[in-house]
């Protein structure tokens, strides 16, 4: 299997050349940076924990030779030259595969529009490690205060597919805000993306006039959910809404209500008229208690606000695209905490925090395309995600060829 994977992402995505380019600041360097970087790319494939434990691996003879070379860094190595790496380049490797992804034909879902889903996330947090770019708060631990240093950022993710497609990620600096980091994501993403996304999907947070107000002039549409600090707004729409009669309709175990209704002008600041959309669900979800099927139902009512006119999302449409924002909750955050090491911290580091996680998205991305792209249905059906990773790390012990960047001397 790790033979094939190494094929693939070699034939379709050019990985030893894409690889070869990738620099860091060390003069005459013994160990290539390709090397190294390769060497951190594999621990996210084969889910090693640690660079420790990526380091065990390297150590083992012919284990990692034939994907790393000869020449194989120690932990320390692999998170200080992380450290000495510029992140554009990485930025620039993991658009330049999602812009493959696309045109593999691999983002197809019957939605008329691409839309990217923006949120924030707190990777890791300490008590005793510090460096220059930590964000500070003061926590209570034992009735004692005590200085905690952590770090986020925002992260820009398509939603809507079976594939992840993280984009990009700004961390958040020292005494600034989420919505301050998430404007030059923005600009970013829009520079290296162009019009690979049309919507932006985000939570309240973003709900402020200069945020939406970017992403018009950019040419992109906002979708964030409403709620109670925009009175106005919700007033306005709550009266109108009061002389409507919802659209229904029924999908498996729920129910839904919407009210849709645009024109509306009372958000402060922003330039164009607004279109609210608030939902009412009822949903029957089954669990087992003591041994049998038990139903339970949830009730819940959701507020959305847009630039996105109902000519390009109906209701019923623009209802799966606002809750596709849990994508980037569940598939990515929740998926490569839990599975991937997303917050860990393997070098304290401001610029190797960055490239880790980058390194992180664009393994995951390679993984994902390798999963729905190359392996036929019936064998994804009894192979997880999670089990083609182990699957990896068990067959990169069969390895008897070098892979095709080490063949071409990448």
């Amino acid at each position: 299997m790790m033979t094939r994977f190494c094929r693939y992402i070699e034939k379709v995505f050019d990985f030893g050349e894409r690889v070869a380019k990738l620099k860091d600041h060390r003069v005459r360097p013994r160990i290539p940076t390709s090397a190294i970087w390769t060497s951190v790319f594999f621990l996210f494939v084969m889910r090693q924990r640690s660079l420790n434990a990526m380091e065990g691996q390297l150590r083992q003879p012919r284990r990692m030779e034939w994907l790393i070379g000869h020449r194989k860094p120690s932990a320390d190595r692999m998170g200080g030259v992380l450290g000495l790496m510029d992140p554009d380049p990485l930025r620039n490797l993991l658009a330049g595969i999602n812009h493959q992804v696309g045109r593999n034909k691999a983002l197809q879902n019957g939605w008329p529009l691409r839309v990217g889903a923006m949120d924030g996330h707190e990777f890791f947090s300490s008590r005793l490690r510090s460096c220059p770019e930590c964000s500070k708060r003061l926590v209570k631990v034992k009735k004692e205060q005590v200085m905690e240093n952590y770090h986020q950022g925002a992260v820009f993710h398509l939603i809507g597919f079976p594939i992840a497609m993280p984009l990009d990620v700004e961390m958040i600096r020292p005494r600034e805000g989420e919505l301050t980091a998430a404007k030059r994501l923005l600009a970013r993403a829009v520079h290296s993306y162009g019009r690979f996304f049309d919507v932006v999907l985000a939570d309240a947070l973003f709900f402020k006039a200069p945020f939406v107000n970017a992403c018009l002039g950019y040419g992109k549409h906002v979708i964030t959910v409403l709620k109670g600090d925009n009175r106005a707004l919700l007033q306005d729409a709550k009266g109108v809404f009061s002389l409507l009669k919802p659209k229904t309709w029924k999908g498996p175990g729920q129910r839904i209500e919407a009210w849709d209704a645009e024109e509306f002008t009372s958000a402060d600041g922003v330039r164009v008229p607004l279109r609210v959309i608030h939902t009412q669900e009822t949903i029957t979800k089954r669990h087992r208690q003591a041994g049998q099927w038990v139903k339970k139902v949830e009730n819940h009512s959701w507020w959305w606000a847009t630039t996105l006119p109902a000519s390009q999302a109906p209701t019923s449409l623009f209802w799966k695209i606002a809750h596709g924002r849990w994508q980037i909750e569940n598939d990515l955050f929740h998926s490569l905490a839990t599975y991937w090491s997303l917050d860990h911290c393997f070098r304290h580091h401001p610029t190797a925090i960055l490239n880790f996680i980058l390194t992180l998205f664009i393994a995951f991305v390679l993984l994902h395309s390798f999963y729905w792209g190359n392996l036929k249905p019936p064998r994804r059906a009894h192979l997880t995600l999670i089990g083609l990773s182990q699957e990896l790390n068990v067959t990169v012990m069969l390895l008897d060829l070098p892979a095709p960047w080490l063949e071409r001397g990448g």
